[in-house]
Formats: C-alpha cells, structure tokens, sequence
C-alpha cells in the first residue's frame, strides 16, 4: 500500500470511520479501522457488528494493499498533523505515515481477522436529501429508551407508504411522529432500526450536501450518500434491523380533545422551565387550562409546581383557549423535548383529562406530531 492524500480530506474521515470504534475487549479486531488502498480510491470501514460503515475516498494509489490500524490512536495523530501532503505506505501491517515536520510508525494487524461488513441484497426503495433525513430522524429519536422487555420499541419506526415516510419513536409515555414526503410512491413496508443507527446517521450525515439512497433487505438496511459532485467522497452504512411487530401506535393519538390552547412556544418553554425549579423529583409540573367563556377574548394556561424541600411558584402564559377547564400534571422534561422538536413560533397544544393522552402540534406544520401521558400522582 503506498499513496499520498491531503491531510484535510483523510482527518474528516477517519473520524468518521472511528467513531463506531470502542474498547472491545472480547473482540479487539473491532477497536481497528480497515484501510483499504484501490485503484483508485482509498476505502475506510469500521464495525461494530450491528452497524459497519464504509467510506471511499477518491485518490491515485502508486500501490495497492490493506491493513488493519487502531482506530484511535490513527484518528488522534492523523488530527493532529498540520495542512498539506501526508504520504502512507504500509509494509509487513506496518504503515508508515509521514508529512512535513511529523514520522510515525503504526502497528497494524492481518486485515482477513477484519469482519466482512456486508451488504444489502434489496434494491434501492427511496432516496432523501441527507439533511432533511437526518432532521427527521432527530425530532424522534431522542424519545426511544432502552428495553429489554419490550424490543420492539427500543427503536424507531420508518414506515414505506405511497408517498410518504413516517418515523415513529416512542418510550410508551411520549411519542413523536414525523411524515416525509417522498420523490415518488413506494410500495408499503415496515422496519425498525436501533436507536444507535440514527445516532450514527446523524454524526456521519448532518453536515453532508447531497442525497441518500435507501435499500432493505430481510435483516438490514443501507444508507448510501450519493455526493452532489463525483469527486467527493463517497459514504455507506449499514445497520441490522429490529425483529418483532411495532405496536398500532395510531391508537394512543388523540382523534379529539375537549380543550385546546394556541400558544407561543417559546413563551411556554421559558414559563415550564421557571415552575420546574420547583418541582418534586417526579419532575412534575401543574398546568390548570382555563379558556375564556367570551371566545373572542384570551383564556390562560395557570403553569405552577410545588414540594416540600424547595418551595413553590406558579405563572400564567395567555392565548387562544377553548372548550373545558381542566387541570393536569406533566413531566416538565418531557413538554420540553416535544416542544424543542418543533420549528414553528406557535404550538396547538390539545388535552381531555387528567389520565388521558394530550397532543402537541406545530401551527403550520402538518407533518409532526407529540403525544404525551399526564402523569398521574
């Protein structure tokens, strides 16, 4: 192996590429990136057996060759190298990297040890702008947790229809859904990724002009970038899929709520976070809704928490307000997740009872939603 690169290009990269690498103490192979030099394009792949990350970078390689490097102690000298020229030649899984001013010798290891990452056997069912995937993917995202019990629901939804993709996450006690629109109709199919994927998604994508192509198979799925120029680098990764049936979650929606308030979001979000200064450690908070019985004047949302060891305080936030006076406790961290999710200035917050689901939605933004339990004390 033996080729010269930019130091700029191959930083961005590799720590890409090392991100997915960790102290695997029962299999070290895994602690190491693959570097893989071709005709022309030198390749990195990570793995951490559940997601494998592939990156092709085009350059002119004077030799072909691989070798298996670790992943950290690459990333850290390749970062800490000024601009220009880095030559790499590899020798006995040696590799040998030098530029102005800097030498080192890197240990390698045989790269038949590395694990094959494979890839999807489907064909292409759709394909995004990066960023608007990766948007959508984090305004869900952040409500999955962990659950053992329940697998199904440890990761998040993309559910195929028509012309359109949902994305469902959910922890049982709040839930998010967001709708993208699709380039053309595809047919129906259901898959659920780990929660580590989209987290993944989002560190190797966000930053990234172009488009993304989407394939599944049986037990993975692919996301390959496809670079707006074709001298760019080019990026693909794969992830196995969650087993098992993903709930109805349509049936825990509110169709109807028998009051509903417009609100300014961010004149909400600072008056939760003033009450949550009083709040017990069940993080709840009060939110006593009391519309006007004239509807051409503004009712009041009364926003108050209390406990024993801190004290007490309430405030009132004005708005549009109509149907019944109701009184319900929430979790003051999860009203502020859902309303951190939506990107509009106004939010139409809708509830029935103290026991019963309430939605959030943006004002002017059909496309998402935010389910949240009261908590009942």
């Amino acid at each position: 192996m033996k080729f010269t690169i930019l130091s700029e290009k191959l930083k961005k990269c590799v720590s890409i590429a090392t991100h997915l690498c960790g102290s695997n103490l029962s299999l070290p192979i895994l602690n190491n990136i693959l570097l893989e030099a071709k005709k022309d394009a030198l390749q990195l792949s990570s793995t951490n057996l559940e997601i494998g990350l592939t990156i092709n970078i085009p350059i002119e390689t004077k030799e072909q060759g691989k070798v298996a490097i670790p992943g950290k102690i690459f990333s850290e000298f390749i970062n800490s190298l000024p601009k220009g020229e880095i030559k790499i030649q590899e020798k006995d899984f040696i590799l040998n990297v030098k530029c102005e001013g800097f030498k080192a010798k890197i240990l390698g290891q045989n790269p038949k040890d590395f694990p094959v990452i494979p890839s999807v056997q489907g064909k292409t069912i759709t394909e995004l702008k990066a960023k608007e995937l990766i948007s959508s993917l984090s305004k869900v995202s952040h409500l999955v947790s962990p659950s053992d019990t329940r697998v199904e629901i440890s990761g998040i939804l993309m559910r195929f229809e028509k012309g359109s993709l949902k994305l469902v996450g959910t922890d049982s006690i709040r839930l998010g859904e967001k709708i993208v629109a699709l380039p053309s109709e595809v047919k129906k199919k259901s898959v659920i990724i780990p929660q580590k994927t989209a987290t993944e998604l989002a560190y190797v994508f966000s930053n990234l002009e172009g488009k993304i192509k989407i394939s599944i198979d049986p037990s993975q799925i692919g996301f390959d970038f496809v670079p707006s120029q074709e001298d760019e680098v080019q990026i693909s990764l794969i992830s196995r899929l969650i087993e098992g049936q993903y709930p109805e979650y349509q049936e825990v929606i509110p169709k109807e709520t028998k009051t509903y308030a417009l609100l300014d979001k961010e004149d909400f979000k600072r008056k939760i976070k003033i009450a949550s200064l009083f709040s017990t450690r069940i993080q709840d908070v009060r939110l006593h809704f009391h519309p006007a019985e004239d509807k051409s004047k503004q009712g009041f949302i009364r926003i108050s928490a209390a406990s024993s060891e801190v004290g007490e305080g309430s405030s009132e936030i004005k708005g549009k307000l109509e149907g019944e006076e109701v009184e319900i406790s929430f979790n003051w961290r999860y009203l502020l997740d859902g309303l951190s999710a939506m990107d509009s200035s106004e939010i139409l917050f809708g509830v029935n009872d103290a026991v019963s689901p309430a939605i959030i939605r943006p004002v002017g933004d059909k496309t998402y939603l935010y389910v949240l339990m009261p908590k009942t004390i």
